[in-house]
């Protein structure tokens, strides 16, 4: 997990996000968790911005891990990780509506707040 060290605890998040499944609840590390706003200030088109910026992660997640996976040299993976994470960080922040700083700070609320982390899942199941 070296290669994590390199980019801002943000995009760490981002990654840790694009890891998890749509069936499960949210998680981020600790230390992103500080001072979260409330979900009262996350509003609809926010939701709709955030799942589609996850679906993009996750779909780039999906593409890069069977390369990493196969990768023989700890090097070679650490590459793949880094450009995923580029192309993950590239795809929030070219989805309208949404960035990086945004959608962090979603994941985190919907970690500390069961019915947006419902209502997000809900939306990634429709």
């Amino acid at each position: 997990m070296e290669y994590l060290m390199k980019f801002p605890k943000n995009l760490y998040a981002l990654t840790l996000a694009g890891l998890i499944g749509a069936a499960t609840p949210f998680a981020i590390p600790a230390q992103a968790q500080e001072a979260a706003p409330s979900a009262a200030e996350v509003t609809g088109d926010e939701i709709d911005a955030f799942v589609v910026a996850y679906q993009r992660v996750i779909a780039i997640e999906q593409q890069y891990a069977p390369e990493i996976a196969e990768a023989a040299d700890p090097g070679q993976q650490d590459e793949l990780r880094q450009e995923a994470l580029v192309e993950q960080t590239d795809a929030v922040e070219q989805t309208p509506g949404i960035d990086v700083d945004r959608y962090v700070e979603i994941i985190t609320i919907a970690q500390a707040d069961p019915d947006l982390n419902t209502r997000i899942l809900e939306k990634l199941n429709q």
